[in-house]
């Protein structure tokens, strides 16, 4: 019986690592995805789009509707 409960245990410890280790990695592609839509946005602006203009093509292009 211990056997089996340290054995589900184990799962569950290593199911939790996994789930950790992924959210990890979300956060960081999220946080480069933000990086790069303000770098994008900034160039825009110093490239003589408005505000407006250049929020509108970081949005459109970060989100798939092409900008």
């Amino acid at each position: 019986m211990n056997e089996l409960i340290n054995r589900k245990l184990a799962e569950i410890h290593e199911n939790n690592m996994t789930l950790e280790t992924t959210f990890f990695e979300q956060q960081k592609g999220l946080s480069m995805v933000a990086k790069q839509s303000r770098f994008m946005f900034d160039e825009c602006i110093a490239n003589g789009f408005t505000e407006d203009q250049a929020l509108k093509l970081v949005i459109g292009l970060f989100s798939g509707n092409g900008g």
